[in-house]
């Protein structure tokens, strides 16, 4: 496996249509971005997936990667980031402009760049939760070494989420009337 020919083709509209169900929209609503924070391999995708499976569109580089590789064993991002790419950001777009709730995954260890993306979805009249994911030293190195090639570490996925999620806004910013 190395090259993306190698790959089925891919339907960029249906891996884009798998992120969103009726029960991620506001219907009316504030729409509400859900920043799930902490460090590697303290259960953050665990809890992503426990508490945010309904009612908001899953925004992972990871979750769309493993589903682009169909099983197979590829580095991260390796030939598939740019249709990972293309699809993040519109899955990013889309959740935005419909005012679909949006839950994601950082390891937030930069005040800054957490910072804009929290003010940025403000503007936007998002409710913005950050939640901060814990666990034992101990807990969390167990986690690490048990981690399948299908678990992709918001560390490498955090610079996708943080350029999709203010992509996205930029061009909700716009489409709104409400610039920065």
């Amino acid at each position: 496996m190395g090259t993306y020919a190698e790959l089925e083709t891919i339907d960029i509209s249906a891996e884009i249509e798998r992120c969103f169900d009726d029960s991620s929209i506001a219907h009316g609503g504030q729409p509400e971005l859900v920043l799930i924070t902490g460090g590697v391999a303290v259960g953050k995708s665990r809890m992503r997936r426990a508490r945010y499976a309904h009612g908001y569109v899953n925004l992972d580089a990871g979750d769309i990667f493993i589903r682009l590789s169909r099983g197979h064993y590829i580095d991260f991002p390796s030939f598939l980031e740019e249709p990972m790419d293309m699809i993040g950001q519109m899955v990013a777009s889309q959740a935005v402009q419909e005012r679909h709730n949006i839950v994601c995954e950082l390891v937030g260890a930069e005040f800054e760049p957490m910072k804009k993306l929290i003010e940025t979805y403000r503007a936007l009249e998002y409710k913005t939760t950050v939640v901060g994911v814990t666990a034992d030293l101990e807990q969390s190195l167990l986690w690490n070494q048990q981690r399948s090639d299908d678990n992709i570490s918001a560390y490498y996925a955090e610079p996708f989420h943080h350029r999709w999620l203010l992509s996205a806004a930029a061009a909700g910013q716009e489409g709104s009337g409400v610039v920065s």
